[in-house]
């Protein structure tokens, strides 16, 4: 928590986004929740307005004055030009070293010519602001008009990588923003090896890793109590790195191997027509439902009524993967079992046999045979939900991985990058947990009974 002086020393941190609220990205959202919580008063700019009111009731918890960029034509196009010509007349000779430097790292000139305008808009709201330092998410736009911001004005700026924005981005870039970042966060020590590997000089303690984390004060103390009929659930967008097609596939031998559930996936993404024909196709129809996009209140309560979360994430053939999905953080906490794979950061959260189970990518027989395992086994679904649970509170409280933010931020430093520090943490309630699954499944019983 931040003292009086403190507060009068950071009153001025802008946050950088490109769309603020998003359904997928409630990390964001609980993070800024978390530091003005710890006492960091905050500023949000968004690149673009939200384009669904389906969104956290939490954002209304939100304290820090949000300002869109007028991006619609034609005043808000004028707004943007203005801005640069007005930047360019007060300094032309830096706006020119802006554009050539940039210039580089840019393959599709419109691009460069929007965010130039971004960034120029921004500097001066920034300067009329007294903004003393800027923090974007994803490495891609949000930290590109950043860096441009910086060129411009000199304030400085950090970022948060997280998965996307770094593995399709262009290597040569990348490194430019992290050479020129006062410092870099990422939610994997996968990504941060990635990224110390970018590097052309020894970055030393300048990128950190820092947990996303989950908001434990926004989940209920209750722990998951599983629908008499067996549910396996997915959260996830309709996207390739998600692996959803090979979830589909194992529903189909575990139907053919005699199995009775529902597998229910929430998300969308464009992938959504080809998951709908998959379904079809494999006769699934009435087994597997594409739910659509939920709030993250409706996500938790599905939690509680889950036999087990499957997420069977692959890197895609473009390169894009996963960091450590939030939807396995957040079911682990609820003390639902879950079953993925070793892509990426996943092994930092989940150790096989002992809180959760891991299968290869793309193997739809191994993944049938994990799902299958934790449907006939309720003592190991109650060892691994225990153990689960246990490690997010440890190393996944977003209350203890936000103050790591919040000294980076303060220009304090944080230390322990591969392991988090932690703080003080809610308490685990692993009493009711076992109270549950010992009341409510017999021995000998199973969450699942065949067909026939």
């Amino acid at each position: 928590m931040m003292d009086h002086a403190q507060q009068q020393y950071v009153s001025r941190i802008a946050y950088v986004l490109k769309c603020f609220p998003r359904p997928s990205e409630t990390f964001i959202l609980h993070e800024i929740l978390e530091l003005e919580r710890q006492g960091l008063p905050l500023r949000i700019f968004s690149l673009r307005e939200p384009s669904t009111s389906s969104v956290s009731k939490a954002v209304q918890e939100v304290r820090a004055p949000v300002t869109y960029l007028p991006t619609r034509f034609p005043l808000g196009t004028l707004a943007l030009l203005t801005a640069a010509v007005r930047r360019f007349l007060n300094a032309p000779w830096r706006f020119l070293l802006v554009v050539r430097s940039a210039v580089v790292h840019y393959r599709q000139p419109f691009l460069l010519l929007k965010h130039l305008l971004y960034a120029a808009y921004l500097a001066d709201q920034f300067e009329r602001e007294g903004i003393t330092h800027v923090h974007a998410h994803y490495a891609n736009t949000p930290t590109a008009v950043a860096q441009l911001v910086y060129q411009f004005t000199g304030i400085a700026y950090s970022f948060t990588a997280h998965a996307k924005d770094i593995y399709l981005s262009r290597t040569a870039a990348l490194a430019d923003k992290m050479r020129l970042a006062r410092f870099v966060v990422t939610c994997t020590a996968y990504n941060q090896r990635y990224l110390a590997a970018l590097a052309d000089y020894d970055m030393g303690g300048h990128i950190h890793c820092i947990y996303h984390g989950v908001n434990l004060r926004a989940f209920p103390a209750e722990v998951a109590v599983p629908l008499a009929h067996p549910l396996i659930l997915t959260v996830a967008r309709l996207v390739e790195k998600k692996g959803l097609s090979y979830l589909l596939r194992a529903c189909r031998m575990l139907t053919d191997q005699g199995y009775d559930f529902t597998c229910r996936i929430v998300g969308e993404g464009p992938l959504r027509p080809v998951l709908e024909r998959e379904i079809c196709d494999l006769a699934l129809t009435g087994r597997v439902a594409l739910w659509g996009a939920e709030k993250h209140e409706r996500v938790i309560e599905m939690y509680r009524q889950a036999t087990l979360v499957a997420l069977p994430c692959v890197i895609g053939e473009n390169g894009d993967r996963d960091g450590i999905p939030n939807v396995l953080v957040e079911s682990l906490y609820m003390g639902v079992p879950v079953v993925s794979t070793p892509v990426s950061g996943i092994p930092e959260l989940l150790t096989p046999e002992v809180n959760g189970l891991l299968v290869a990518p793309r193997d739809s027989t191994a993944l049938a045979a994990a799902i299958a395992r934790l449907l006939a086994d309720p003592l190991l679904c109650r060892r691994l939900a225990l153990a689960g649970r246990q490690t997010v509170v440890e190393r996944f409280d977003m209350a203890c991985n936000a103050t790591r933010l919040l000294q980076l931020l303060l220009g304090q430093g944080a230390t322990g990058d591969l392991q988090p520090t932690m703080g003080k943490n809610i308490p685990v309630q692993t009493a009711p947990l076992q109270n549950r699954l010992s009341n409510e499944i017999p021995a000998g019983a199973t969450y699942n009974n065949r067909e026939g």
